[in-house]
């Protein structure tokens, strides 16, 4: 585990996101207004076209390897013992992690 599987697993994350969010977004919000004045939502919900469900799948997996990316940086810098760098990847989750991975510190930090 280093900074360039951060790296990368960060920039997978934030690309399924935007993907999922401005491809299939306007279809996925559609679909949830329409199921608000259902009187079975579960059913309207379980009927969604594949569009929504194309989207909803890359909304998963885009916040599924973001949240790995963000561990994966909270690990790193509390491995190394650079605090400062932990407490931003802590705050600033998906961006914290993709800073770090850039420009953050590969060394230990000294005592």
């Amino acid at each position: 585990m280093n900074k360039r599987t951060t790296l990368i697993v960060s920039g997978i994350g934030i690309v399924f996101l935007v993907i999922a969010f401005v491809g299939f977004g306007p279809a996925f919000s559609t679909q949830l207004r329409s199921c608000q004045g259902s009187s079975n939502p579960i059913s309207c919900l379980t009927t969604a076209s594949s569009s929504v469900t194309v989207g909803f799948i890359l909304y998963l997996i885009g916040a599924i390897a973001a949240l790995v990316a963000w561990i994966m940086g909270l690990i790193q810098t509390a491995r190394l013992g650079r605090w400062g760098w932990f407490v931003a990847v802590l705050f600033t989750i998906v961006l914290g992690s993709l800073i770090y991975s850039v420009a953050g510190p590969t060394t230990k930090a000294n005592a």
